[in-house]
């Protein structure tokens, strides 16, 4: 009987020095997580993978995860995952993983999250124990993935009407040329077009009358000014300011979806100065930098409006419409606006968050 308990004893320490072993040995576990795409729309679904590796020869013993995910996270299932819970800043995952050796265990959950922002998924911390339960290793990976959520579109938002209804005149008058060398396509005509559009070889192929489009030659008409500086009113300036952030995406909307050349310039600290961007242009990849750049944008400014307007109006281009857009009006705001008509040979539109946006009762809802 003494020997058999020596044994076991034996073969308990030389399993114990194992998993010992092999809980120290951390730098042979891969960590990631990261979401399936790259920003999206508010409350659109999406997929977060968790990856673990383990690049030893030897099998990992039982290592507790906590996951740490954005607070703002809103998980839709999470059947792969053990307990869950909030801190202050994060959305903890815990769970329990065994790897052999080599494996690579991969996970997921849905997801989805409603408010504009850049959310990372910062790191996990691992707990590796041993074989006998006297001893833990405790270490962390970092992660360096995220998600950019963009501001959401304002819908039937009366105040953009008079925006809307200069866009349109615009667009009514063809201030903006067309390229005669460069056709994009052929559609069929409808007798409004000039006699000189009417492509005489497709109208024979096709037996009917059929004219060219042309790439035009975007002439950016509009001029949109967002100003993220604070102007007073503190308790409700992170609210005002993310309510001109979806007054300056539904602009931009309406301006892709009519065509119309544009640039928006804006003191948001999105970079280390003045962002500048350009669109209207029919290309996605312009409009979808515009709407990551205000997903990313940062509560305060990078400089004063008064910079921002001269910055903006020291261009040569000639703008038919400047739309300024700001949280809260001053004398700092009006100064810049009579700049802006002085250097300005068109319309300025001027749009205030605190003086649109829908009143809000004690809950938060609109009224």
């Amino acid at each position: 009987m003494f020997p058999l308990f020596v044994i076991v004893i034996l073969v308990a320490l030389v399993l114990q020095r194992i998993f010992v072993r092999s809980a120290s040995d951390s730098q042979s576990i891969r960590y990631e997580c990261k979401p399936s795409v790259r920003s999206c729309e508010p409350g659109a679904e999406f997929l977060v993978f968790s990856t673990v590796q383990n690049h030893s020869r030897m099998k990992t013993p039982a290592i507790r995860m906590e996951e740490h995910f954005p607070r703002n996270l809103n998980v839709l299932e999470s059947e792969q995952y053990n307990i869950k819970n909030l801190s202050e800043e994060h959305r903890i995952y815990r769970s329990t993983v065994t790897l052999h050796r080599r494996e690579l265990v991969r996970r997921y959950l849905r997801a989805s999250i409603s408010e504009r922002g850049e959310y990372r998924f910062e790191y996990a911390d691992f707990h590796a124990g041993d074989f006998l339960g006297f001893w833990e290793n405790d270490y962390r990976i970092e992660n360096n993935h995220s998600i950019v959520i963009y501001p959401p579109k304002l819908e039937n938002a009366d105040f953009l009407k008079a925006f809307t209804n200069e866009i349109d005149e615009i667009a009514l008058k063809k201030q903006f040329l067309e390229d005669p060398i460069s056709v994009r396509g052929y559609r069929e005509y409808t007798g409004r077009e000039p006699m000189r559009n009417i492509s005489w070889t497709q109208s024979a192929v096709r037996g009917e009358l059929i004219v060219k489009q042309f790439d035009p030659v975007w002439a950016q008409s509009v001029l949109l000014v967002l100003d993220a500086e604070y102007h007073g009113n503190f308790d409700h300036y992170n609210r005002h300011l993310e309510y001109c952030y979806s007054l300056t995406r539904t602009a931009c909307d309406i301006l892709e979806q009519r065509q119309i050349g544009y640039r928006l310039i804006t003191n948001a600290i999105i970079s280390s100065g003045i962002s500048s961007f350009s669109g209207g242009t029919g290309t996605d990849g312009f409009y979808g930098k515009i709407l990551y750049a205000l997903g990313v944008a940062k509560c305060g400014c990078v400089c004063s409006v008064e910079e921002l307007m001269r910055t903006a109006c020291s261009g040569p281009a000639r703008r038919e419409v400047i739309v300024f857009l700001s949280t809260h009006r001053n004398e700092k705001t009006d100064r810049a606006l009579q700049k802006a008509k002085l250097l300005s040979n068109g319309q300025v539109l001027v749009l205030f968050a605190d003086e649109i946006e829908p009143a809000q009762t004690e809950g938060g809802a609109a009224v």
